[in-house]
């Protein structure tokens, strides 16, 4: 087993980013928690990436629905790889609903 200290991402003299994913439902303090992370000027901030992909995969029709769709990855392959791909930030925080994977 190898353990290796992170210091803000950093770590065996490459630069990469850390990343918080957060899962959690709904009605709780994610937004909250969410909102304190984005305030970090080395943080980027996904807020509920793979919400295109539940509204085109269950046809709810939540409000805004046509616009998520029109402007965010509905292939759930290509939001993993969004995630875990190049990141120019330190932190990336990934704000999940578990729903949406259902």
């Amino acid at each position: 087993m190898k353990f290796f200290k992170i210091n803000f991402g950093v770590y065996d003299g490459f630069m990469e980013t850390l990343r918080i994913a957060a899962w959690s439902g709904p009605r709780n303090i994610s937004t909250a928690m969410m909102r304190s992370w984005e305030n970090r000027p080395d943080t980027v901030v996904l807020d509920e990436p793979f919400y295109a992909h539940y509204l085109q995969t269950h046809g709810f029709n939540h409000p805004g629905r046509d616009e998520v769709l029109a402007h965010h990855e509905t292939n759930p392959e290509k939001v993993i790889e969004m995630l875990v791909g190049p990141c120019e930030q330190t932190l990336q925080y990934q704000k999940h609903m578990t729903h949406h994977l259902l």
